[in-house]
């Protein structure tokens, strides 16, 4: 089984990458085009998407927002984790956490949430993708799921990634039957991987917009299968970026025609051998001190920024210009084609959810207000660090649930939860605030109460439900219930002891 695995992850390594041709490039321009994301079935809309996500992931802006996404939602607690696990049985969390470290998941989980974000969907292998018992089908191409049997070979592979595009969740009349490896949109017969085989994270993915057909191979009827296929969280943001990058082509093509002059000589008497030379010395002349570039070979003026190698020197000939430039539109860029690349600007960065001050448009270091936590000034992008850290934790939840059931230990199943560092938000920080307020009035009443010798028990319940119902719903609605022992005898300093 090892070699089958090496074999396995040697060819996803291998694999060849997908890139936008030259041709393409140069046709299309500096942007994928809408209609590129779209094929006439699911399987090929899926893979579309996949390819324009990578490409538009390659725009500087939305590299860094998807690496902001990444590194705030993996912060580790004091002790060091990621994400771990509390359970009311201690001997299951120390398992969990202790799987995390064998796993080296603090190592992976910033790579495994990039993806995610990136795409939409994350799978990750385990060690049943490699069986010989895999490649056999069984029931209508469904191979044998080891999930009843106790399996001590059983283990997740966290340290690869199976290629999108190269698997598929499928689903029928809402169960899950399995994943299928290398799909073809040509081919209807597959063999199915068991569920257990993958662990698909997911930001969503309701079933019912993607499916694919296949045969029942027992009786050659035609099924259709539900796909579960999250859209990425950057979908939205391909239009304005396409925009945007036309807007800042053309006004960068625009600005290389500005600095290209077209000087006329008058020449007229001159020996045809002698003009260049003429022009190349008057071209000297003007430019005075010049400096080489030894990077590009290029000539540079410490006087004049621009290089000689744009100033154009042509003879004149029978008096009149060789060329004669009219109208190259060489006039500065306008007001109105700035507050064009402002707006498609913001509805960028709109979609991307970044604060704007992060995306270094305020601040040399491109963390404007510095000293502030992100998510305390955008809603919007605490939100969508919250949905990837929920996200992963469901995918991580269910993987674990495969491992118990492959380890028959179905009884640890969904016993445990696991955790991520919580998104410190406005909110969240007056809620914190509301709870130090909420303790000190409960510890301020208790003394109150003392000090004034009432031992009614009741009045300390009343009291401690109104300051705590609010701030700790839980602890206020069990206050009413607690056994409150307050006696007459005083203590050292005078007031009731026993409490």
């Amino acid at each position: 089984m090892e070699n089958k695995l090496i074999k396995r992850l040697r060819s996803w390594m291998e694999k060849p990458k997908h890139h936008t041709s030259y041709l393409r490039f140069i046709a299309s321009g500096s942007f994928i085009r809408m209609s590129d994301m779209r094929g006439n079935t699911a399987l090929l809309d899926i893979k579309s998407k996949i390819e324009t996500m990578r490409n538009v992931a390659a725009d500087s802006q939305i590299s860094t927002a998807l690496s902001y996404y990444a590194t705030d939602s993996t912060t580790a607690n004091s002790a060091g984790q990621i994400i771990w696990a509390t359970s009311d049985d201690p001997d299951l969390a120390d398992l969990i956490n202790t799987l995390f470290k064998k796993w080296k998941i603090n190592s992976y989980v910033r790579d495994h949430i990039l993806e995610l974000a990136t795409i939409g969907n994350l799978y990750i292998p385990t060690t049943d993708m490699y069986k010989d018992s895999a490649s056999k089908t069984v029931q209508r191409g469904v191979a044998l799921d080891n999930n009843t049997i106790p399996d001590k070979e059983y283990d997740i592979i966290p340290s690869y990634k199976i290629p999108p595009e190269d698997v598929l969740h499928i689903w029928e009349m809402g169960n899950p039957v399995g994943y299928i490896y290398q799909p073809d949109a040509n081919v209807r017969e597959y063999n199915i991987y068991p569920d257990s085989a993958i662990i698909h994270f997911s930001l969503g993915g309701l079933l019912g917009e993607y499916t694919i057909e296949g045969t029942d191979k027992r009786t050659g009827d035609p099924i259709t299968y539900d796909i579960q296929f999250a859209e990425p969280l950057m979908g939205n943001v391909v239009v304005p970026t396409q925009t945007l990058g036309l807007l800042e082509d053309s006004m960068l093509l625009s600005s290389l025609i500005r600095v290209v002059k077209f000087i006329n000589v008058d020449c007229s008497g001159a020996e045809e051998e002698e003009i260049a030379d003429t022009l190349l010395q008057m071209k000297n002349a003007i430019e005075q001190q010049l400096s080489m570039n030894t990077s590009t070979g290029g000539a540079e003026s410490f006087l004049n920024p621009q290089s000689p190698n744009n100033l154009i020197y042509l003879p004149k000939v029978n008096g009149a210009d060789a060329i004669s430039i009219t109208d190259l539109n060489m006039s500065d860029t306008t007001e109105a084609d700035n507050k064009l690349l402002d707006y498609y600007q913001n509805k960028k960065l709109s979609v991307l959810g970044i604060p704007k001050e992060a995306m270094n448009f305020s601040s040399a270091e491109g963390l404007g207000a510095a000293g502030t936590v992100m998510s305390q000034r955008s809603a919007l992008y605490a939100n969508i660090l919250q949905r990837l850290m929920t996200a992963y934790i469901e995918g991580w939840t269910e993987g674990l649930n495969k491992y118990f059931r492959a380890k028959n230990m179905s009884g640890y199943v969904d016993k445990f939860t696991l955790h991520m560092n919580p998104i410190v938000t406005t909110q969240s920080t007056v809620q914190f605030e509301k709870r130090d307020s909420a303790l000190n009035q409960a510890t301020t009443l208790v003394q109150l109460l003392k000090d004034a010798g009432i031992v009614d028990a009741d009045t300390f319940r009343k009291g401690l439900t109104e300051i705590l119902t609010e701030a700790f719903p839980q602890m206020g609605a069990d206050a009413s219930g607690w056994d409150i022992d307050v006696t007459e005898e005083p203590t050292e300093g005078g007031a009731p002891g026993g409490f």
